[in-house]
């Protein structure tokens, strides 16, 4: 782990050396290209001062401060190229410099040359801390892309507290040990029959292309190729990876299930003390797919039904995805009304 002075230090380091390359953008003659590289630069030295920066935005901005040194270099070579030559210090390492990795190579050949260019050597002494720029900000790297911005007057979901979200938990917790056995089963026989209907099968196109055997298929087989013909191999430990893949699926169902309906519910809970009472109306569990109704009664007289499901669906490719669709039903607001077209929003705001 980086002590706190030194990723302090080198987060401004790495800020410092985006900055600083921005001095090399007059050699860059695309005005299109060197504006992409001014805001490379500006948002890479940001992202270093703010120790974040998602994936896809991090490569779109190299790319761009790459490509902007890359033809500023272009343009400072072709005005020092004759000098270079003169001095008969001239290597074909210095002809183009198309990657930031090139960059340390390039500074010592021009700080060991005599005489020293000294258009070359404020060059590369504006871009010379990019490598390590570039290697200081791999930690802080995000996978994926940033959130979309919202739009004017879209509704920007709050964050609950901790103490609602506790006993929104709490409460999704207690639905959801209503149906865990009836669901372990039902999950139980269906990736097992599909195991018994697949693990004999060796030729590839032979497999059934429902989504528990596509799922069931993808984990327990290897695809071989002899002379020229795909094969499948079973693997050793098909019956365990088969276990772990029921006890997999059920526990992505049930922790999907109380966290993503609590995050739901605590912001609603977080408006009132403690309901008065709650209790579980119906469960149902057919084929994997869950169905869950609770009922709120709060003290102020208002009170909601919570309906809460588990879809669970496949890709094309066998992967397993779930969705949890939530809907507030019978929605009676503390002045004995009852609120229209009910909508987590709407729970949200006027509740």
């Amino acid at each position: 782990m980086i002590k706190f002075k030194l990723f302090i230090v080198e987060s401004s380091e790495a800020s410092s050396a985006f900055n600083s390359a921005k001095k090399i953008a007059p050699y860059i003659t695309s005005e299109r290209y060197r504006n992409s590289f001014l805001e490379a630069a500006s948002a890479l030295s940001q992202a270093a001062d703010d120790k974040e920066i998602y994936n896809a935005r991090f490569g779109d901005y190299k790319g761009s401060l790459s490509r902007g040194i890359e033809y500023a270099y272009r343009t400072l070579f072709d005005k020092i190229k004759q000098d270079v030559i003169d001095s008969r210090q001239e290597t074909s390492d210095l002809w183009s410099l198309t990657t930031t990795a090139e960059i340390n190579k390039l500074a010592k050949i021009y700080d060991k040359m005599q005489p020293q260019n000294k258009e070359a050597s404020d060059f590369m002494n504006a871009i010379r801390g990019i490598p390590n720029a570039l290697k200081i900000m791999k930690p802080y790297v995000k996978p994926g892309r940033a959130p979309a911005q919202p739009k004017p007057g879209q509704f920007v979901k709050p964050l609950a507290s901790a103490d609602a979200t506790k006993l929104a938990v709490k409460f999704m917790t207690e639905a959801s040990q209503s149906f865990a056995d009836k669901l372990k089963s039902d999950i139980s026989n269906q990736l097992t029959e599909a195991y018994n209907k697949v693990s004999k099968i060796t030729v590839p196109t032979d497999l059934p292309k429902d989504p528990s055997s596509v799922s069931v298929a993808t984990a327990i087989f290897i695809v071989r190729n002899k002379d020229g013909k795909k094969y499948l191999e079973l693997k050793n430990n098909s019956t365990a990876i088969v276990e772990k893949l029921i006890k997999d699926t059920v526990d992505d169902i049930i922790n999907g299930f109380i966290y993503k309906n609590a995050s739901k519910l605590a912001l609603v809970l977080q408006k009132k003390d403690a309901p008065k009472t709650h209790k579980i109306l119906k469960t149902n569990v057919r084929n994997g797919m869950v169905e869950n109704t609770m009922e709120f009664d709060f003290n102020d007289s208002s009170s909601f039904i919570l309906e809460s499901s588990v879809i669970y669906k496949y890709s094309k490719t066998g992967k397993l995805f779930f969705q949890y669709p939530t809907r507030f039903k019978n929605v009676k607001l503390a002045d004995g009304s009852s609120m229209k077209m009910p909508s987590e929003e709407k729970m949200i705001k006027e509740f």
